[in-house]
């Protein structure tokens, strides 16, 4: 039912029951969903449709749970050979000749429905209270209704029908004050459900065990999404990431028994089993499968030790919204369960927050990183969250000083957060891509830790590496005519080195959906104007017009006729001071290729990128 149940489909919700414990189950566990989507304030249950069966204490078993939950009984189904004579007449109830009776009762239910009837907030039972309600002694049941009177609206009607008192069509809508459930428009372009992008991040954790209360099949396409890059990353080039490739990443199982009637038993047994295996902390993450039956993770927590929390994250599959969502609702609640306020300080540390995961040049970055920080004697405290222990997490405090690893609407976010929460302070920018901006930071961080003279000393020796770098290159790119298309922003690093080895812009387009400012410091006579209202259904007459020698996008698949190289402009550049000259180092060799004759010969070329 998850699908018609969501905000945006269903404005009110019957549930249909008979008077059989398991049918009484179900519709029980029919208000747990609706109860995980709408919270407390949110009032979308219409009433109950009581088809009748003819079991014993039928009437009782269905009024007594009607009061329990407090809803209405809108229609009383009586049992009757109507409906099979209908089936057998290839018609509906409503058109049979003879049914009378049941056409009343369907009748008095449709005149009731429409815009002013009384809608009432899911409040389910739990399964100790159902079964007393339901199948319990006349005593338990009477603690039921006086329950049910004490918060039930006055004069709740037993029956729909054409004359019930109107209640405000404003209780269909959602609370007031209810998050937006919308991601912010210059959002990366990254999709998939909360529970996939919060198990993405969860698995940085490295002395951690994260469980997906989910089916085995939700689990295994999430558990691809982690490992896929990883796997790319180790084939492709050389690059090993243990938590992407082998992560700490459990299944609960959930089977259709479990789908139907809840898997909270199930779960716990896991989580039980876990405890004793040596993790630093447990984290489980709901399923759409699991939220939608009604399965509270969040009572998990108090399986937890102080060795071993167990951190549960209610991301309901993509209930609690997109990939993009998942990863925030994680990394905000991991900070919520695991920062230490009182962490002992760690005075030459920052911590880098933000960084993605999904990126290939994660390690490269962090390499680069410390080859900068460690001439200034300053330390990598915590990686918030890159691949990082909990006893880090715990520690994040304990940095004077933080930096978004990029300059991003998701980091910001994040940001915002530690600042409030936390009381975190920030370094101005992110983590810097090129030369320019590198010093420039390094200067920043000079000043922040008083160690001027050494980032003056970095600096000198990396632009006598940068200028020994652009020289080599320079007698392959120098004159070569580039073709740029990309949704990033921040393109001034590529547009600075490559005037420096020579290079010449000839068209420079930015689909810019991301909605964020274009980061060009100037514009030398020899850079065209940016276009700002590039689509990609432009580029092949693009091409055609400026005859490139090589082509760079984000996107690398190309139609025009021609004869140049085509690069993909990574989402995520290398940061540091040599940021592109690892780009231009590949566009000299594939450039050398094309030389007649060179294509034969490219076998080193091939084993040096892809294997």
């Amino acid at each position: 039912f998850a699908v018609p149940v969501r905000r945006e489909y269903a404005n009110a919700v019957f549930l249909v029951t008979s008077g059989e414990y398991m049918a009484i189950y179900a519709a029980n566990n029919i208000l747990r969903g609706i109860r995980n989507f709408d919270g407390e304030a949110r009032r979308r249950v219409a009433g109950i449709i009581y088809n009748q069966r003819n079991v014993a204490d039928e009437d009782g078993r269905v009024q007594r749970f009607a009061r329990a939950v407090g809803l209405p009984i809108c229609a009383k189904v009586p049992r009757s050979n109507a409906f099979a004579r209908a089936e057998e007449a290839k018609c509906t109830v409503m058109q049979l000749q003879g049914a009378e009776a049941e056409q009343q009762v369907f009748s008095q239910l449709a005149a009731g429905i429409g815009p002013n009837m009384p809608l009432y907030e899911a409040r389910p039972l739990s399964d100790e209270e159902l079964e007393e309600v339901v199948l319990g002694t006349a005593q338990a049941a009477a603690a039921g209704e006086a329950e049910a009177e004490a918060a039930a609206p006055e004069q709740t009607p037993t029956y729909i029908c054409s004359t019930c008192t109107a209640s405000s069509a404003s209780q269909a809508a959602g609370a007031p004050g209810a998050p937006d459930p919308r991601p912010p428009a210059n959002r990366l372009p990254l999709y998939g459900c909360a529970f996939n992008g919060a198990a993405t991040v969860a698995v940085h954790l490295t002395d951690a065990l994260v469980i997906a209360h989910s089916p085995k099949a939700c689990a295994f396409y999430t558990w691809q999404t982690i490992s896929s890059p990883g796997r790319k990353n180790l084939y492709n080039r050389g690059v090993l990431t243990p938590s992407a490739i082998v992560p700490h990443f459990e299944c609960s199982n959930m089977g259709q028994a479990e789908a139907v009637f809840g898997g909270m038993e199930l779960l716990e047994n896991h989580v039980r089993r876990a405890l004793g295996q040596g993790y630093s902390a447990i984290v489980v993450i709901s399923s759409c499968v699991s939220g939608i039956i009604g399965d509270d993770v969040n009572r998990i927590a108090a399986l937890g030790t102080p060795e071993c929390p167990v951190i549960p994250i209610a991301a309901d599959g993509d209930i609690a919204g997109d990939y993009m969502q998942g990863i925030r609702m994680c990394t905000e609640t991991l900070a919520r369960a695991l920062v230490d306020p009182a962490a002992p300080p760690a005075p030459r540390s920052i911590n880098i927050v933000g960084e993605n995961s999904m990126a290939s040049n994660v390690a490269l970055n962090l390499q680069v990183l410390h080859q900068m920080l460690d001439p200034l004697d300053i330390r990598l405290n915590c990686r918030f969250l890159g691949d990082a222990t909990v006893a880090e997490v715990r520690r994040l405090l304990a940095a004077p000083l933080n930096v978004m690893a990029a300059d991003s609407a998701d980091c910001r976010q994040l940001r915002a957060f530690l600042e409030s929460e936390f009381n975190a302070r920030f370094m101005d920018g992110a983590l810097p891509v090129g030369f320019d901006a590198t010093a420039a930071w390094l200067c920043q961080l000079g000043r922040e830790f008083a160690c001027e003279d050494a980032v003056e000393r970095v600096v000198c020796a990396q632009q006598a590496a940068y200028d020994a770098w652009v020289a080599r290159l320079r007698p392959v790119l120098a004159g070569k005519r580039v073709f740029l298309t990309t949704i990033n922003c921040n393109i001034d690093w590529l547009l600075n080195a490559g005037r420096d080895v020579g290079m010449e812009w000839v068209y420079i387009g930015v689909a810019n959906y991301l909605h964020q400012p274009v980061k060009i410091s100037d514009t030398p006579e020899r850079w065209p104007a940016v276009d700002n209202n590039y689509d990609w259904t432009q580029m092949t007459r693009r091409i055609r017009e400026t005859a490139p020698d090589i082509v760079l996008s984000n996107y690398t698949a190309t139609a025009a006729e021609g004869s140049y190289v085509v690069d993909a402009v990574p989402m995520s550049p290398v940061i540091g001071f040599q940021a592109a000259l690892h780009l231009f180092d590949r566009w000299a060799e594939l450039l050398q290729t094309k030389r007649e004759g060179a294509w034969k010969n490219d076998r080193a070329l091939f084993e040096a990128h892809w294997a």
